[in-house]
């Protein structure tokens, strides 16, 4: 009897794993419009990020004239494929020669199964289920491009207007119009770096993964973009070029010949910050003073907020928030508040060859927050007649804040015109302006991002 159960529940767990595999797999191939038979699309899903690329190309018949879309689709609880991110290029075919132009970027919508068949309603368009059956062509086979360590799959309407340049540890992609024009043409490229010091101040690099080879050495994966202008200048962009310069975000990566991708790895604060977090509900939790708090690099301010708050854990709070704009979450803790104090941090923390590092503290007359949605201001008073704001970029795998403008009323300096704005406030070398100017650039760095703080106490549920 024994095993007989036995054998009915192992027999159960296949069969629900069989047809919850299937149902994922349903999605997967390549499909033909069902009047017509023209293939025509191309799904499959990407295991680095759980999302299912779409690349789908339409042409009717006796029309010099294409419609292309790519779509990164997530599969939600009712089972079907949803986007928000949908690009429409048009493609014109004239004696010249092809021309691409981008229709749109944010189209959205969503493909379902109804009777084995493909069913896609898009909401920019206005097409309502339209249908499509399964292929057994290839759309992708000849658009996938590999090294030693990874491969990169573009949609294959693109096959014929870029140049890659293969290399072991990178792959660079080219228009080839502005190529042969001699105007360089570099569009976007992937490279592997050892460590993030050996990219982090390379200008035009953002980290979007990690990639572990066989012999379990650990890479973060760079996208390259251009730094100036590749394409003739003396015209318009090609619509090719920017085709494929905005494809970088679209691309596909799989590790290959034992190599592992994954996609975002080392990047985002749920996986970097916990804990540090921890190390903040501890000590939040044991009371820890002021004293033990400066020792440990963390703001007096849980201390001085603890005599006035019962619950500690949910009046501070944590978010992450890139804001050197490298790819990589920073941590931000602060205080749950509402008005001019929503989004003080008290405690900024960043990633340092991937280990997390203590940026700044902050205090009642010391307030840090983000502005400008990649600055670090920080507001701070000296008196009931000195107060100011100074501007900081955060270096990349680097806990230093750079100076870039300070803004101070000063009436201990000028009473009558207390208004001073500094480009070298390090050196304290201040400037006396009008109140007018002071107020005009000021007010350019005064668009604060908020955080709406998840409180610690909610950090085990969270980050489960």
């Amino acid at each position: 009897m024994n095993k007989k159960i036995i054998f009915f529940v192992i027999t159960l767990i296949f069969m629900l794993t069989n047809v919850s595999f299937g149902s994922d797999n349903d999605f997967v191939g390549q499909w033909a419009e069902k009047t017509s038979e023209r293939v025509i699309l191309s799904i499959y899903a990407d295991k680095s990020d759980k999302t299912y690329k779409i690349f789908m190309s339409w042409r009717e018949n006796n029309l010099l004239q294409k419609d292309i879309f790519r779509f990164i689709a997530n599969k939600t609880a009712n089972g079907v494929l949803e986007y928000k991110n949908g690009l429409h290029i048009l493609r014109y075919f004239e004696k010249t020669g092809i021309e691409d132009k981008t229709d749109y970027t944010d189209g959205s919508g969503y493909f379902k199964i109804k009777d084995n068949e493909l069913v896609w309603t898009d909401n920019k368009d206005g097409r309502e289920n339209t249908v499509f059956i399964k292929s057994n062509k290839s759309l992708i086979s000849d658009t996938t491009v590999k090294n030693k360590y990874f491969s990169i799959t573009l949609p294959v309407e693109l096959k014929n207007l870029y140049k890659p340049k293969i290399k072991k540890d990178s792959i660079l992609f080219y228009d080839k119009a502005s190529y042969k024009e001699g105007f360089g043409g570099f569009a976007f490229g992937i490279k592997l770096y050892p460590t993030p010091s050996s990219h982090a101040m390379n200008i035009g690099c953002r980290k979007i993964g990690e990639l572990t080879d066989k012999k379990n050495r650990l890479f973060d994966v760079v996208l390259i973009q251009p730094t100036d202008v590749q394409y003739n200048y003396t015209k318009t962009m090609p619509d090719s070029y920017g085709t494929l310069y905005n494809l970088a975000e679209y691309i596909s990566i799989e590790g290959i010949n034992g190599n592992i991708y994954r996609k975002n790895a080392g990047m985002k604060g749920k996986d970097l910050y916990n804990e540090v977090i921890k190390k903040h509900i501890r000590a939040i939790n044991e009371k820890w003073d002021s004293n033990k708090l400066e020792e440990e690099n963390m703001s007096y301010m849980y201390n001085v907020l603890a005599s006035t708050n019962k619950n500690m854990l949910d009046k501070i709070g944590y978010a992450y928030y890139d804001a050197n704009a490298d790819g990589i979450d920073e941590l931000f803790i602060g205080e749950i508040a509402k008005g001019a104090f929503k989004g003080v941090a008290y405690d900024i923390y960043t990633m340092i060859n991937r280990t997390p590092t203590h940026v700044i503290s902050g205090g009642t007359r010391n307030r840090y927050y983000v502005c400008n949605d990649a600055f670090i201001c920080n507001e701070y008073s000296s008196g009931a007649d000195e107060n100011g704001m100074l501007v900081y970029t955060l270096i990349e795998n680097s806990t230093e804040l750079f100076p870039q403008v300070g803004f101070k009323y000063d009436g201990y300096e000028n009473k009558k015109n207390p208004w001073f704005i500094s480009y070298d406030f390090f050196n304290d070398k201040w400037d006396n302006v009008t109140k007018e100017k002071y107020f005009e650039r000021k007010s350019t760095f005064e668009k604060y991002i908020r955080f709406d703080y998840t409180p610690l106490s909610k950090f085990n549920k969270e980050n489960n």
